[in-house]
């Protein structure tokens, strides 16, 4: 669906350019985010994604593996054409860092590890929660990480 202002592509075509399955298979999640997201697309934000790829210890592989690439982080950047990407993960992403995207590996379990990323990254505008889906992970990270939002920004 293309955005009629703009006449650009949602957010679905980049989701389902990189491969993820929040593309065509399940269109109405990446056309809702858009609705949300459309507001930020060209504008200078700082965007916090935490949890850039499946399976991580909740689905029985090692803390920290390594890894090249998030096809989520692909996405966000496609889609968010001045943006400041920020993933977090407790796997290692630091290989794809670029200009426009900075990692952090940080594990949800460990309120240290997430308290001292606080410190570290600053006013947000937007962030999304797509780790780990425990709850007590979740829980960390809000309490750590929703005072850093900026008037007007977005937590999911």
């Amino acid at each position: 669906m293309k955005d009629v202002m703009e006449n650009r592509p949602s957010l679905s075509e980049p989701a389902t350019e990189y491969g993820l399955d929040k593309g065509s298979s399940k269109p109405h999640y990446t056309e809702l985010y858009d609705m949300f997201f459309r507001p930020f697309r060209d504008t200078e934000i700082r965007f916090l994604e935490m949890g850039l790829m499946n399976g991580g210890p909740a689905h029985s592989n090692e803390v920290g593996r390594d890894t090249v690439a998030s096809p989520s982080v692909q996405m966000r950047r496609a889609y968010f054409t001045k943006a400041k990407i920020i993933g977090l993960d407790v796997s290692d992403f630091s290989a794809f860092g670029t200009k426009r995207f900075h990692f952090e590996q940080r594990y949800l379990e460990d309120v240290s590890a997430l308290n001292r990323a606080a410190d570290e990254l600053g006013s947000l505008d937007n962030v999304v929660d797509d780790e780990s889906y425990a709850a007590h992970h979740q829980q960390n990270a809000f309490l750590e990480l929703f005072p850093l939002l900026s008037y007007g920004g977005l937590y999911h």
